[in-house]
């Protein structure tokens, strides 16, 4: 006899470009096969290797299925099995008393992106935490200072459509990795290659799409903004740049003009690393090859002058005059391109006042006790600071105060839920109904439930219901929504572009593109900023050093760039205990030119201490020509619990130069062989 199987539209949850559509087929009940829907016009049918490991993380022995409370010291992970009754009367009661001694302020939200469904990232979560009036969570640390640069610039955090890609005549990987990190970006740029397009790739490491596509420019990392104005500068001396564009749609010549005459093409090779003639070159086909698609990852922006870095990239764009060309421009986000009713879904008329905002980066600092008032309790959800977060050291002192009530809602025992001390069980995407978007297409999708949670899961929604009715709000309207309500109401909204996309659309066709023509060209046919493009320069006290070179420490030694990329086996801590997909890197590893290695002795498989004044953090040594010399590369992030800490140890609380962003990529560190004691 055969068994029935069921098809289930999916939604790939997970901090990724491609948001992709999954087929899962369901069987007694379980999930026994996830794989690419054939139909999505991008999907197409194949998924990355880490959905392709998805059934795994279903059934993994790490999963929370019921309540835990802590019964060990902080960070020991012992936890006994409680109800969800007991854990909602105790945590109220607990929050209670924090607010009427310390003030709602002292509650501390900390989320991102673990689940980026609408309803799981941004909905009853807001609503609890305006209605108590905690502290607010600028949510920064992956985009924060490109975010702020492309509104500067754009106004908008929107570019040209991903399908217009096999059109371009000259595609620059700026900081980008597709192959790794946008993999169903790959086809469409070898249509592109196939038509005759060039793919040029600036980034500080060869990476899997340099190789893919030659045409690789090392860069010294935190340098690109130097670059960039090196090449506008160029053009404008030349009168190469689109004179009549800037004119029509541009603003701030003049003031970009004086910014960048600083920026010599000699000036930018002494700081980028990238010779003079290869500046003069690129420069040339870059104006010179239309149409031109300068596509940026969010790497570009995680160092100290991020910001400056995207504006300088954004304003070569509008100089070429590139967004002429239906699929032309810069292409860093689409995030702004579903424009739901985001008011609806978040309530912030339920809060009283304007609490103080924390910057999710600066963590650390603020569980030190120094803010006023303190932070008592934290609700993680979404997220894994203990590994994800800078300052590894500070938070993780933080998480250890016997005072701090910590509550996590989570799917996995993962770092930050072995502090806690209460540990809720959090459902998986094809266990709940979510409507998704993508910073990258533009495409909207309805996940829908596929099966039952197991054990007592519960999607983020139903986690901040029980814990609104647990603080006595239960029988306030805006705890009542069902998800289905929350998804009509994130699309209850006037706007053209997703107009006739419903709740009802969405059951019969759960994948919809958005309603702006793929040949529409972005600032021109719509989203037409009123001030024009800008070109003016970012409203910055240090607007002139960008980029720094290698450098020695006071007593000799060397210091090295560390570079903490995504990778494809992984996303960040996600997926970093299934054991199938870290075959290649079964420890903490880093990656080290061979001349470094030759200069400090060290060798293939040697263990070594990487260490500044923030702490340090232990490693095998590989050699790679990934990385040119003065640099470093470890993949972020592994797990803490082998040997207790990650790379992250390394990385500063520090913000970039706008928009409050991360500064992962401005680590510097020392180097020195090491031994493990026998146990």
């Amino acid at each position: 006899m055969g068994c029935e199987h069921d098809s289930v539209y999916g939604v790939c949850p997970h901090d990724c470009y491609d948001t992709c559509g999954l087929e899962l087929t369901i069987a007694a009940g379980r999930v026994v096969r996830i794989q690419g829907e054939r139909k999505h016009p991008l999907t197409k049918g194949f998924a990355c290797l880490k959905v392709n490991r998805y059934l795994e993380r279903l059934s993994h022995p790490d999963r929370i299925l019921y309540p835990m409370r802590r019964v060990g010291p902080k960070g020991s992970g012992r936890f006994i099995r409680s109800s969800w009754d007991e854990a909602m009367a105790e945590i109220g009661l607990r929050l209670d008393k924090i607010v009427q001694e310390f003030g709602a302020e002292a509650i501390m939200p900390y989320s991102f992106a673990g689940n980026m469904g609408v309803l799981s990232t941004a909905s009853m979560d807001r609503r609890f935490f305006h209605r108590i009036g905690a502290s607010r969570l600028a949510r920064t640390i992956c985009s924060g200072a490109a975010d702020a640069a492309l509104l500067w610039v754009y106004g908008s955090r929107i570019g040209p459509d991903p399908l217009m890609i096999p059109n371009m005549g000259q595609i620059v990987l700026w900081g980008s990795n597709p192959v790794a990190t946008n993999l169903h970006q790959v086809p469409l740029l070898d249509q592109a290659v196939a038509k005759g397009a060039k793919v040029l790739v600036i980034d500080p490491l060869k990476t899997e799409s340099a190789q893919r596509y030659g045409g690789h420019i090392a860069i010294n990392p935190g340098s690109d903004a130097a670059l960039a104005m090196a090449i506008g500068r160029y053009w404008v001396k030349s009168s190469l740049f689109d004179a009549a564009f800037v004119e029509q749609f541009g603003s701030g010549l003049d003031e970009y003009r004086r910014a960048v005459e600083p920026w010599t093409v000699a000036r930018a090779d002494q700081i980028t690393g990238v010779q003079s003639h290869i500046i003069e070159t690129l420069a040339q086909e870059l104006i010179h090859r239309p149409p031109l698609l300068i596509r940026t990852g969010y790497g570009v922006q995680r160092h100290r002058y991020g910001a400056q870095a995207v504006w300088a990239i954004s304003a070569l764009s509008i100089l070429s005059g590139s967004y002429r060309y239906p699929g032309g421009g810069h292409l860093q986000s689409n995030a702004d391109a579903f424009p739901i009713n985001r008011e609806l879904l978040t309530r912030p008329d339920l809060l009283n006042g304007s609490p103080r905002e924390i910057n999710m980066l600066q963590l650390g600092q603020a569980l030190s006790m120094r803010s006023k008032p303190p932070v008592k309790a934290l609700i993680v959800y979404n997220a894994n600071p203990a590994a994800t977060a800078p300052d590894q050291s500070a938070v993780l002192a933080g998480l250890l105060r016997e005072d701090l009530l910590c509550v996590v809602h989570e799917q996995m025992m993962t770092d930050t839920a072995r502090y806690a001390d209460w540990v809720l069980p959090a459902a998986m995407f094809p266990e709940i109904v979510d409507l998704h978007l993508s910073y990258w297409h533009r495409y909207i999708q309805l996940n829908a439930k596929a099966v039952e949670a197991p054990g007592e899961a519960v999607s983020n929604t139903e986690f901040f219901r029980r814990l609104a009715k647990a603080m006595g709000f239960g029988q306030e309207t805006w705890v009542q929504d069902s998800d289905e309500a929350l998804v009509r109401q994130a699309l209850q909204t006037s706007h053209p572009w997703l107009q006739n996309i419903t709740w009802e659309s969405l059951q019969d066709n759960p994948v919809q593109k958005i309603h702006i023509s793929p040949s529409a060209r972005p600032f021109l046919d719509f989203n037409i900023p009123p001030r024009g493009l800008r070109l003016k320069p970012l409203p910055l006290e240090d607007s002139v050093k960008v980029g720094r070179g290698p450098v020695k420490t006071q007593d000799g030694q060397k210091l090295f760039w560390l570079i903490s990329p995504s990778r494809k086996n992984t996303i960040k801590s996600s997926f970093g205990n299934v054991n199938s997909l870290l075959t290649s890197e079964t420890e903490p590893t880093v990656y080290m030119h061979r001349d470094d290695m030759k200069q400090l002795d060290l060798q293939e498989g040697d263990e070594v201490r990487l260490f500044n004044t923030l702490g340090s953090a232990c490693f095998v040594l590989r050699s790679s020509e990934k990385v040119s010399p003065g640099v470093l590369l470890s993949y972020a992030v592994t797990w803490n619990r082998d040997q207790g800490v990650n790379v992250n140890q390394l990385t500063s609380q520090d913000l970039s130069d706008y928009g409050g962003g991360s500064t992962f990529y401005d680590s510097r560190v020392t180097v020195e062989a090491y031994k493990r004691e026998e146990v």
